[in-house]
């Protein structure tokens, strides 16, 4: 398998990863924030922001970063 192609597949792995420990976090925010507030769950602004700016690193930026970097390093 080319390095460039092996790369990509990692980057995409670490990207998925990253992404779900966010929305994690994220929806553990948004619980105690509701169960304190005695409402109902629901992510604010900023927490909607964060997941957004998560998946646009995590899927456009990280994939092609680590390509490059197996491609580069790599026999």
């Amino acid at each position: 398998m080319h390095p460039a192609l092996k790369g990509l597949l990692v980057g995409i792995a670490v990207g998925v990863i990253l992404l779900l420990f966010e929305y994690t976090a994220a929806q553990k925010s948004a619980r105690e924030r509701a169960k304190k507030m005695a409402k109902k769950m629901e992510l604010n602004q900023d927490e909607r922001a964060r997941l957004r700016n998560m998946t646009t690193f995590a899927m456009f930026i990280l994939p092609p970063l680590f390509a490059a970097i197996f491609w580069l390093t790599m026999d």
